[in-house]
């Protein structure tokens, strides 16, 4: 099994759980272990909400076939609502 270290600074440990989860599922997304989906239901976040966090982070967005095929899905679905 291979491991990962995520680097969680201690002042946002000191911000909330919250801050500490949009952390660790950038990192999961930036490293391409988590697609963009996994990363934004980690959070439980929309679409766009997971977007804007990523452009506040200036994380560039990775988008392949899978992320194709689950945007196709979530369209489908109703998930893109809102």
């Amino acid at each position: 099994m291979q491991a990962m270290n995520l680097q969680i600074p201690l002042e946002l440990i000191e911000q909330g759980e919250t801050a500490v989860l949009e952390k660790i599922a950038i990192q999961l997304y930036e490293n391409q272990i988590f697609t963009f989906g996994q990363a934004r239901r980690l959070l439980n976040y929309s679409v766009w909400e997971f977007q804007k966090l990523l452009g506040e982070n200036h994380v560039v967005r990775q988008y392949d076939q899978e992320d194709l095929a689950e945007d196709i899905e979530g369209i489908k679905s109703g998930l893109w609502d809102g």
